[in-house]
């Protein structure tokens, strides 16, 4: 849970979690609607992991991550 975290700690924070895990494994992690939401999809995406949109209510959004 990210939620509060800001930018780019939030990012950092789950850049290090996927490091440790296996590559078969799927991160889930919830975060903060718009900037966090933009810069840690973005981010994500651009360091070639994979991000799916699991839930996306009015205040936050939780993400699936995966190595692609």
């Amino acid at each position: 849970d990210l939620r509060g975290i800001v930018c780019p700690i939030n990012f950092v924070k789950c850049c290090l979690a996927m490091e440790n895990l296996s590559s078969n494994d799927i991160l889930k992690v919830d975060i903060d609607k718009g900037e966090a939401e933009n810069n840690v999809i973005n981010g994500l995406q651009e360091k070639g992991y994979r991000v799916n949109i699991l839930c996306n209510d009015f205040k936050k959004v939780t993400l699936l991550i995966s190595s692609e």
